[in-house]
């Protein structure tokens, strides 16, 4: 009993040298700052971000062609230029036949 006696008091004399030692480093004063550091804000640049375009199926509409016909070249325009001339010269005899350009 005697050995767990001394070792208790060995125990209790190092907790108050301890103390102590703890005691004196620890002294009130008035010059006891704290400080928060905020960090200053910091650009972090995105990273670039590819979306691919959706893809876009359109049917093309139906498309009906029709001849058109324009031009010196088509028949249509020929046959009524025949129609005009024809037209002139049959004036032409009319007006010549019943004498009424003054020359009879």
């Amino acid at each position: 009993m005697k050995s767990s006696m001394f070792a208790k008091a060995a125990a209790v004399a190092a907790i108050a040298v301890g103390s102590l030692a703890v005691g004196q480093a620890a002294q009130a004063r008035t010059n006891v700052y704290f400080s928060v550091d905020v960090p200053a804000p910091v650009y972090v640049a995105p990273q670039p971000v590819y979306v691919a375009p959706r893809p876009a199926y359109v049917t093309p509409p139906e498309v009906v062609y029709q001849p058109v016909y324009s031009g010196r070249g088509d028949w249509r325009w020929r046959e009524a230029q025949w129609r005009r001339e024809e037209w002139r010269r049959e004036q032409w005899r009319r007006h010549h036949q019943h004498g009424w350009d003054g020359h009879r």
